[in-house]
């Protein structure tokens, strides 16, 4: 393990993070990883950080870990979550296995707000119109202008729980 890194276990999960990352707690999981919140002490607030399951077992877990990375380093769209940092705690490339990355901590996912607040019609527009923003430059920067997206492929969708004052974002481009 690095210099500056601690270990923290959080859900039978093994965390190796710089010691900036303070406060880490357990948000979610899926299928190619599991997210915890923390403090970023450099930069004063809450991040998000996702440690990728097996980034490298496979040739498709790799395409995968490298679509997801050059995605979020190369998207900058108020409704794309950016990338604020990526590390790994390996110090050798005989060691390197686990990624992690390092993105603005939202609220909820926008499942979680349609079923928890009751939307008028001008808060759905709303909230349609930064989705269809978001989908529009993922689109154009992934396949060009004249993408069409598979319904299987729509990432996830970010959201804070004052999302009228705060723009939705989309995330998890690891399936996509």
């Amino acid at each position: 393990m690095k210099s500056g890194f601690m270990k923290i276990e959080l859900n039978k999960t093994l965390w190796e993070v710089p010691e900036r990352y303070q406060n880490l707690a357990p948000v979610g999981s899926g299928a190619y990883g599991q997210v915890c919140s923390a403090y970023d002490s450099l930069r004063n607030f809450k991040v998000a950080i996702k440690k990728l399951a097996r980034p490298f077992q496979s040739a498709i877990h790799a395409k995968r870990t490298y679509r997801e990375l050059r995605l979020l380093k190369h998207m900058n769209h108020e409704n794309v979550i950016g990338l604020l940092d990526v590390f790994t705690p390996s110090t050798t490339l005989d060691d390197f296995q686990d990624v992690y990355l390092v993105t603005h901590l939202m609220g909820a996912d926008l499942n979680n707000i349609i079923k928890t607040q009751r939307l008028s019609n001008d808060h759905v527009q709303f909230l349609v119109y930064q989705i269809l923003r978001g989908l529009k430059d993922y689109l154009n920067h992934r396949w060009g202008a004249d993408a069409e997206l598979d319904f299987c492929e729509v990432p996830i969708i970010l959201a804070n729980t004052n999302y009228c004052d705060v723009p939705i974002k989309l995330a998890d481009f690891s399936d996509v």
